[in-house]
């Protein structure tokens, strides 16, 4: 008897859909993940001239 009051008193949550994953930022597409991978090279190479840049020009020694 107690066995199947805890099974009664157990309600799932419902499982979240793709387009509701997919509004709260929980799963990226394979586009997503691609153009987030390009942005961070592109910051990569912005840096590493910044850093060239100030090795060059001697800014940044104090």
């Amino acid at each position: 008897m107690s066995n199947s009051l805890h099974m009664t008193s157990t309600i799932k949550k419902p499982k979240a859909t793709l387009q509701s994953l997919l509004a709260t930022s929980q799963v990226l597409t394979g586009t997503q993940v691609i153009e987030k991978q390009k942005a961070q090279q592109l910051l990569a190479e912005e840096f590493a001239r910044a850093a060239e840049f100030e090795s060059r020009n001697g800014k940044g020694r104090g």
